[in-house]
């Protein structure tokens, strides 16, 4: 301890002596340290961070897919129900409503739009929780097979703060839910969230509250989420035999009754699968776990390169210090103690800049979070570091200070004492001259991966930017429509509709109305089986909306043939549909599909659609979709669909539209307004995730130029210092200034051409990873690799030319008496 201390005190005072260098040091490791732990910061919040309920390491989830049908389902109620009675794993179960649906809600006379968690009467209890206020869901609350559950609500310990002030009186009062009174009984400890980490539900309430929720016991819906807490000494893979082995007789058990030839061979090819719920769920982890794994790497491959930066200088420094060193070993000095030193003031820097990282983390990691996130209600999801992020931005930092400060480690280990005491600091030369060169060029390589990734993804961006999807994007506003009270059916919906357009498109302003089920630029995509009378065992995949009377013109769509739906398309009429040009094509390749017959699904009111006209291919949903197969059915012949979603057409400034629009919706007494956007806010809504990688890329890349930069000029500044008797004799003899100015431009372009020559392969192959997020241009894109790669050649003469300018103004007789 007193030699780490005499070390330690030692290392301050060499740091005092070089400002510039300290903090250029601690900046450069506080730039790339904070770039991982933000990076970091976010995978812990989405992906790592384990749910704030009794040991969640025995939580699993239970969940079905059909093979080849897209992502994974919940159970029905009946195949609980079969799960529950046979099962010998679990200590509980509990099941909720997976789909985490928006409801109405009223709260102290106030409307506003929340979230609703239905659940059975186990939830709770199998997860641990215990109440702030009151008590909570119950199995004597809720009514599985009949009749209603009981009309309780127990609050999110947020929602009690924001609508009740934190009242502790609030036990006993009612909180209405689409219009349906909830008695409060309870309120949620603070840090509870519910399953979903990133959204939590404002009230959670028991299974069929209402009368008018018996939907969730049919047994053709799979909605219910269904988790399970593992006996003790029972493992995932055991649960997992056990259950599988239980399957078959859970499906012969509760297969619908109605289902008949394909519908059943579908259901008993469902899957069962159980994995971890230790982790919750969560809408964002998917969409962005990738993009953030692409970070964390780009983000370590700039931490790499600001070590190499540094293990260049710190050899610089070891160098200068030969003659100090050799006198240390020569009064008895170990090599491990002077190692030990020299290994102090790299961790101490890398400690100092780790610190300072840890502050640029916190600020930049809240940053990144608000631009991936988008929804309606308010995200719980905490991404300031906790102690696994200090952990790791600790081991971060002892990591980068060992491995920056190995290298003039083991250079103090090759220390001659004899020879070091010979030498002055004039006479120093360098044999590691080509060790620092390799040090460099390997920076050089490490960054040009990083620009040609950057490069890729802001090319990519400008592709998706730059694509014509189809439809007009300037001059229209979306306004979401949420319901002021629960409605099974809107009495008259065209008239109601209609009336709602005329009032709408009386506003100064508004050129036409109409409507759509998602909206345009919808980011959400189901693919739905289309097929023919003809062939209906060969459907194809297509994307599906409910659009009104006269969208695909309100939307600068052209109808190549027929007719657009019009407002006696409603529910007493025969059911009609309109279909892309692409789907036209595919299915009618020889044809005229006007007045042909279509199928969406076994449903009766969906299987003979009688085709009235075609449009063009518009990529209304993500823009990735070029041309995608389309099918629209008119939004007023569903008569689930009582929120649609209102587009309007302006001739102005759409946002000076919207708060008339607002006032117009909810003077009709049945909805009001979740959110509105014009169409061009809403599409650069959902490239957040290509924009979040293009402007975080090209920042990184960025930071490894400037550091690359650094990296030469500070070898080419060593070189012309080393070199200063060489140039002197070279300028005595009748050497030119531009001559000498060539010599050391040529050393900086041998020493980045080696490192493009590595690099450029080495970021073919790492294009790989990053193929599939990229629109419009390959991996191994040309242009992008030799336009990368003159960018950091023209970089790296740069960072050269200035050396090499002081060495052709220096004066020949005061260089040749450096000697």
């Amino acid at each position: 301890m007193f030699l780490f201390g005499q070390n330690l005190g030692y290392t301050f005072r060499a740091l005092r002596k070089s400002p510039a260098v300290t903090i250029a040091a601690v900046v450069s490791l506080a730039l790339a340290i904070g770039a991982n732990t933000a990076i970091f910061s976010l995978i812990n919040a989405l992906i790592l961070r384990s749910l704030p309920v009794r040991d969640p390491q025995e939580l699993v989830t239970l969940s079905t897919t059909n093979p080849g049908q897209g992502p994974k389902e919940g159970l029905s109620l009946a195949m609980f129900d079969e799960i529950r009675r046979n099962q010998q794993v679990f200590s509980s179960m509990f099941a909720w409503f997976g789909d985490y649906p928006l409801v109405s809600l009223e709260a102290n006379g106030e409307m506003f739009v929340g979230a609703l968690d239905g659940v059975s009467g186990e939830y709770y209890s199998t997860l641990g929780i215990r109440p702030l206020l009151g008590r909570l869901i119950t199995p004597d609350d809720v009514s599985l097979h009949a009749g209603s559950s009981a009309s309780v609500a127990v609050l999110d310990y947020r929602c009690w703060q924001r609508r009740f002030h934190g009242d502790p009186g609030v036990l006993g009062k009612t909180i209405r839910v689409d219009g349906e009174p909830l008695t409060i009984i309870g309120v949620t400890p603070e840090g509870f969230q519910g399953q979903i980490i990133e959204v939590a539900a404002d009230v959670t309430a028991p299974w069929g509250y209402s009368v008018r929720q018996t939907g969730f016991r049919r047994r053709t819906s799979f909605r219910l989420e269904v988790v399970g807490r593992l006996k003790p000494g029972v493992t995932l893979e055991q649960a997992r035999a056990h259950l599988t082995a239980l399957w078959p007789g859970i499906q012969a058990v509760t297969v619908p009754a109605e289902y008949r030839g394909g519908q059943r061979e579908k259901f008993f090819a469902r899957k069962f699968h159980l994995e971890p719920a230790a982790t919750g769920n969560s809408y964002m982890r998917q969409r962005l776990s990738r993009p953030l794994a692409i970070l964390m790497g780009l983000v370590g491959m700039v931490l790499l390169i600001a070590c190499v930066n540094l293990a260049n200088l710190m050899l610089a420094r070891a160098m200068g210090r030969r003659q100090e060193l050799g006198i240390r070993v020569a009064l008895g000095a170990s090599g491990w103690r002077l190692i030990r030193l020299m290994l102090t003031e790299s961790v101490t820097l890398s400690v100092a800049g780790a610190a300072l990282g840890l502050l640029v983390a916190v600020w930049s990691s809240r940053i990144l979070f608000n631009t991936v996130r988008w929804g309606r209600i308010p995200s719980t999801l905490d991404p300031s570091p906790d102690l696994r992020v200090t952990a790791f931005a600790a081991g971060i930092a002892l990591l980068t200070g060992v491995l920056f400060g190995l290298a003039p480690a083991l250079r103090v280990l090759r220390t001659n004492p004899v020879r070091a005491l010979q030498q002055s600091s004039r006479t120093v030369r360098g044999g590691d001259g080509v060790f620092g060169r390799l040090l460099v060029s390997g920076q050089v390589a490490l960054s040009l991966v990083l620009v040609i990734g950057a490069m890729l993804f802001a090319r990519s961006l400008m592709n998706l930017r730059s694509l014509d999807p189809g439809f007009r994007r300037q001059g229209v506003l979306v306004i979401e429509l949420f319901k002021q009270a629960v409605r099974e059916k809107i009495p008259d919906r065209a008239a109601y509709f209609r009336g709602l357009a005329e009032k709408l498109s009386q506003l100064p302003g508004v050129e036409s109305v109409s409507y759509s089920r998602m909206g345009p630029a919808s980011f959400w995509e189901y693919p739905e089986p289309i097929s023919t009378p003809s062939s209906p065992d060969s459907p194809l995949p297509a994307l599906r909306d409910l659009v009104g009377p006269g969208f695909f013109r309100l939307m600068g769509m052209r109808v190549l043939a027929g007719r657009e739906f019009e407002w006696r398309d409603d529910e007493n009429a025969p059911r009609v549909a309109i279909v892309s040009e692409s789907l036209a094509r595919r299915l009618f390749p020889a044809e005229s599909p006007v007045g042909r017959k279509i199928r969406l699904s076994e449903e009766r009111d969906q299987r003979d659609l009688e085709i009235v006209g075609v449009v063009n291919s518009a990529s209304l949903w993500r823009v990735q979709s070029r041309e995608p197969l389309a099918v629209y059915l008119p939004v007023l012949q569903d008569p689930a669909i009582i929120d649609p979603t209102v587009d309007i057409l302006t001739s102005i400034d759409p946002s000076a539209v919207a708060p008339g629009a607002r006032r117009a919706i909810e003077s009709m007494g049945l909805h009001t307004t979740s959110r509105i956007q014009t169409l061009e806010e809403r599409a650069d809504m959902f490239l957040s995730d290509e924009r979040l990688l293009a402007m975080l890329s090209g920042g990184l890349g960025g930071l490894a130029l400037l550091l690359a930069a650094v990296g030469l000029y500070g070898l080419l500044s060593q070189a012309v210092t080393r070199r200063t008797p060489e140039i002197g004799i070279r300028m005595a003899l009748g050497a030119q200034r531009g001559s000498v100015v060539r010599l050391i431009l040529r050393e900086v372009m041998w020493i980045a051409l080696a490192g493009v020559a590595v690099g450029v392969p080495a970021a073919v192959a790492a294009s790989r990873l990053i193929s599939g997020m990229l629109f419009g241009l390959p991996a191994n894109d040309p242009a992008t690799i030799a336009g990368s790669a003159a960018v950091l050649l023209g970089v790296a003469l740069l960072a050269g030319y200035l050396p090499a300018r002081r060495a052709a103004r220096m004066d020949p007789m005061t260089a040749l008496r450096c000697e």
